[in-house]
């Protein structure tokens, strides 16, 4: 039997509209607070345009990147780094805001966000637990 312990737990609210984690993006003294999804499917963290915009950031000036959705639903998204901070961790990394300002999704994804950790889920509990990868 192998053992993993963890650093940091979080139960989540055990609802339909996904596993939510609190978030939270800093850009230069500007920062914001929001609920993201975990979404392992996700290559990329991506954001609303409005988060961009509230931190100061010009969404067009980052890198642009076409996301294709398991879907087959095709939209444009701009990377830009960032200072992110989720439950005991701040760190830097690149995140995606979207280049529409109808979408309206909050995700965490494989880059950016899940590299950084080890992690674990119980549905059942509707516990999330997480360490850093390094710890």
């Amino acid at each position: 039997m192998t053992k993993i312990e963890y650093q940091a737990q979080y139960r989540y609210d055990h609802s339909d509209v996904g596993i939510e984690i609190p978030i939270v993006l800093m850009f230069g003294d500007s920062e914001v607070r929001l609920l993201a999804k975990v979404d392992t499917g996700s290559q990329f963290c991506i954001f609303q345009r409005d988060y961009a915009e509230r931190l100061g950031i010009v969404v067009e000036n980052g890198i642009r990147t076409s996301i294709l959705t398991a879907g087959g639903t095709r939209f444009d998204v701009f990377g830009h780094d960032v200072t992110m901070s989720c439950l005991e961790w701040e760190f830097a990394t690149m995140v995606y805001f979207a280049e529409s300002p109808g979408f309206n999704r909050n995700v965490v994804g494989r880059t950016g966000w899940l590299q950084k950790f080890r992690f674990a889920l119980i549905e059942y509990d509707s516990m999330l637990y997480l360490s850093h990868y390094d710890d």
